[in-house]
């Protein structure tokens, strides 16, 4: 039988695909999802990788079809076929079908027995039976393939029977699907005709062209050997109901729609997306693509022409906008404008634009169609992630739209502050608000992870989203609060409010001010207690915003980024370049590189590894360079040359677990030294630690801290060691806290053990960022902690308010919590 895998951006969209294609196929096929990246800030992508692994999963000698979404989805699959190899690549076959209908579509053919090219086929023509419904094509491309005959002559071979459809929806997708697969397996050539069309009853597709409705008249024919047992089948089935209930009442309930809550003070909650507090009046933003002109058409190459012209001079004014948020906030949002230069790009609108263009319609008209028609797509999919991307589609709407029109974008010009109300904001428009003047945002639509949420954050706006009517609820120029932290917004607040909120908004602001104003000093306790903080970084860039971030040095270098950015092994020479540069941005300030920290997980070509069943407990880290020497030596020449010009160098050893481990790598640290020494190369060997990130090295942490001159405690994976619970398993995201006891019982042993030795411990996982925890972590005896360079200013000012008297006694009553809810109570 032929396996199905779903590659999709969200893990949210293809864990409903699955869902919904498995109840389809009753579970007869064989299903496997490759979505999203191992990055819990940001785990929309994908992972070529883990594509390659869902592939071997499910394959089968009688094919395997592969189902993507856009973009790097594409890009992931091939490079996951390029690892696979020929012989495995040649059964597998990528298919450009809509992700949901062509999933479904082809698990139902799947299950049904049905050859690869069948089903690839099934899937390809899962959305011709939407189009012929919403009458939006007067022609349906491909149509034969899926079985459609309209002028089929009955022959006397032929049986047939009549049935009057009482299924309350008629024959949806779920009756449909039982249809193919009562009757596909028999040597029969099956038929269902319904007003005035005959489909085959193999095809899923169509079947949903028949539109069928309750109380239509539906007649199956059967010809071939198997007719009789084929019809008999279909008699079963049809009698009950294609497995569905006919009673009143059974419809699906509505789709739910998020509710926003009332309080007894007035107060409206929604969801908060940007943290701050407002204080200002309403202004209502309504912002709107220019209109279609009303003119003939001119031709095709002139009407494609304009388009053009257009796209052109949208990509340069995306770029330019990628430079300028890259210079007010980062890297990261500004990539928000690339996503858009690349969905512009993309070939398939521009087909769609050319179809139109070729039935005569205006460039105009005709984007504005293809404009509404993918957005709507956006909106009607399962994920709150992909829904929010239909924001981004309009965006890009409008821009061109203004371009091809002489239309102006819509500039938003203030004359005071105000709190901006909108139904939703695009990028565009956000990226253009003067913090100063946008005081705060309220949005009817959106969610947390939308663009304009992410905009909205990194310029310091506070926001709330998911607003329904607020527009229509607040009269323009009315007073109100908003705060982006809990979603709560106050409409015509009374005097006793407005103090309240003025307040709390005067307390934050001084907050931010003193933390941003002391960025560049010591972290130092109350009673003189020095903090070290750090920075964790992959690269130069990095480097520069940690440095204008306040961070006293670098907890930890990621050095697989040097490897994964490879086709083949950086050389020793461009690696100690890299690794001098990372350390003379920082003077004579403590860095901390990482050696290789791969695995199972994320192989890399050059540095082969057999299948395993479980890559988070296989050879990952430290064990896999100890199966790979020759590669690790370049790593460790490289490091040991850097160290003579910068001091400051440390190494650290990921992974490990007993000092076997640990001494072999020493073992071939000082091998590399003493083999560079003789070569008459300048080495220095510098001081070595080891990241703490299995329950193994805690155990051992008594012997292993005698070995080294640091530990360094990554808590991201020690947390899902501890609680056996993988970060990206939403079942049990509960347990993946590195506030859990038992975890914070880990770090106090291992710091424990630490101190014994006398060496220092470092933080370096998600935790060290987490101001919450800043206090108990030094009570605990932590000595540097280590985190994302934007946090450092508010761990500092967090570590200036703590007293380490006092932390102790915090950590002593927070590692004798007995639950993770006790210990935030006490946090």
């Amino acid at each position: 039988m032929v396996s199905i895998v779903i590659v999709s951006h969200s893990p949210n969209l293809a864990k409903g695909v699955h869902e919904l294609a498995s109840q389809m196929s009753q579970g007869k096929v064989q299903i496997a999802v490759a979505a999203g990246v191992d990055d819990p800030e940001n785990p929309i992508g994908t992972d070529a990788v883990a594509v390659m692994m869902a592939i071997e999963e499910v394959y089968s000698p009688e094919g395997v079809l592969v189902l993507v979404d856009m973009g790097s989805a594409i890009l992931s699959t091939d490079t996951a076929l390029d690892l696979l190899g020929s012989e495995i690549a040649a059964n597998v076959h990528v298919c450009a079908a809509p992700l949901i209908e062509g999933t479904m579509s082809a698990c139902v053919a799947a299950a049904a027995g049905m050859s690869l090219i069948q089903v690839a086929d099934e899937a390809h023509n899962a959305l011709c039976a939407k189009y012929e419904l919403l009458e939006q094509s007067a022609k349906l491309p491909g149509a034969g393939s899926i079985g459609i005959d309209l002028e089929h002559e009955v022959s006397g071979d032929e049986l047939e029977f009549e049935w009057q459809v009482k299924n309350p929806h008629g024959l949806h997708a779920r009756p449909a699907s039982a249809i193919v697969a009562a009757v596909s397996s028999f040597d029969a050539e099956v038929w269902l005709s319904c007003n005035d069309k005959r489909v085959s009853a193999r095809s899923l597709n169509g079947i949903a062209l028949l539109g069928v409705r309750k109380g239509d008249k539906l007649n199956f024919i059967a010809s071939g050997n198997e007719a009789l047992p084929a019809l008999e089948a279909f008699i079963a089935l049809a009698k009950k109901h294609f497995n569905e209930s006919v009673e009143e009442g059974t419809a699906e309930p509505p789709r739910p729609t998020r509710r926003v809550t009332t309080h007894q003070d007035g107060r409206l909650c929604a969801v908060g997306a940007s943290e701050g507090i407002a204080i200002a009046p309403l202004w209502h933003y309504r912002p709107s693509m220019p209109k279609a002109p009303e003119r003939d058409f001119l031709g095709y190459e002139e009407e494609w022409s304009r388009f053009s012209r257009a796209c052109d001079t949208a990509q340069r004014d995306l770029a330019d906008l990628v430079v300028r948020t890259a210079n007010a906030g980062s890297k990261s949002e500004s990539e928000i404008f690339i996503a858009h230069g690349q969905m512009l790009s993309d070939p398939e609108l521009g087909e769609q634009v050319r179809q139109r263009l070729k039935e005569a319609v205006t460039i105009e008209k005709a984007w504005e169609q293809v404009i509404e028609q993918t957005a709507q797509a956006y909106e009607a999919s399962a994920s709150e992630y992909m829904q929010a991307r239909a924001n981004d589609v309009y965006d890009i709407g409008r821009r061109v739209m203004a371009l091809m029109t002489g239309e102006t974008g819509q500039q938003i010009v203030l004359d005071e502050p105000v709190i901006l109300v909108a139904v939703d904001l695009t990028p565009s428009d956000t990226a253009q608000l003067d913090p100063e003047m946008v005081r705060g945002i309220i949005l009817e639509h959106g969610g947390t992870t939308s663009h304009s949420a992410i905009l909205a954050r990194s310029l310091g706006i506070p926001a709330v989203v998911g607003l329904s009517g607020i527009m229509s609820q607040s009269p323009e120029g009315e007073m109100a609060i908003m705060d982006g932290s809990s979603g709560d917004v106050w409409l015509a607040p009374h005097a006793e409010q407005l103090d309240n909120a003025r307040r709390q908004a005067e307390e934050l602001t001084r907050k931010r001010e003193q933390a941003q104003a002391m960025a560049m000093e010591k972290a130092v306790t109350k009673d003189g207690l020095a903090l070290d903080v750090f920075a964790n970084l992959a690269n130069l860039e990095d480097a520069e915003k940690a440095i204008h971030c306040g961070a006293e040095g670098v907890g930890l270098v990621r050095t697989e980024f040097l490897f994964t950015d490879s086709e083949q092994v950086p050389s020793e020479q461009s690696q100690y370049e890299f690794y001098c540069k990372i350390a003379a941005a920082f003077g004579d300030k403590s860095v901390i590189i990482r050696t290789l920290d791969i695995g199972g997980d994320k192989p890399l070509a050059y540095m082969p590894q057999e299948q395993e069943e479980n890559p988070f407990l296989g050879c990952r880290g430290l064990r896999l360079c100890l199966q790979h020497v020759d590669v690790f030596k370049l790593q460790l020449n490289a490091l040991l040359r850097a160290r003579v010009e910068h001091p400051n160098l440390k190494v650290m050893f990921p992974m490990v677990a007993t000092l076997e481990e640990l001494n072999q790598a020493k073992y071939l640290l000082n091998s590399c030294y003493e083999t560079l020494q003789h070569n008459g190369i300048a080495a220095a060997m510098p001081e070595v630690g080891i990241m703490v990130e299995v329950p193994a090295a805690v155990a051992n942490a008594g012997l292993l801290a005698k070995e080294v001159s640091f530990f360094s405690v990554g808590t991201n994976d020690l947390t899902q060691y501890v609680m056996a619970a993988d970060r990206g398993n939403d079942t049990v995201s509960y347990l993946v806290s590195a506030a859990q006891p038992a975890v914070l019982r880990m770090i106090k042993q291992a710091a424990d053990a630490a101190h014994e030795a006398g060496i220092s411990i470092g933080i370096c996982g998600e935790m060290a960022g987490d101001p919450k925890l800043t206090s108990t972590l030094i009570g605990m005896g932590i000595d540097e902690l280590s985190m994302s360079p934007i946090r450092i200013a508010e761990v500092k000012q967090a570590v200036r308010e703590t007293d380490s008297i006092k932390a102790v006694d915090t950590a002593e009553a927070v590692l004798n919590a007995s639950t993770l809810k006790q210990v935030m109570s006490l946090l």
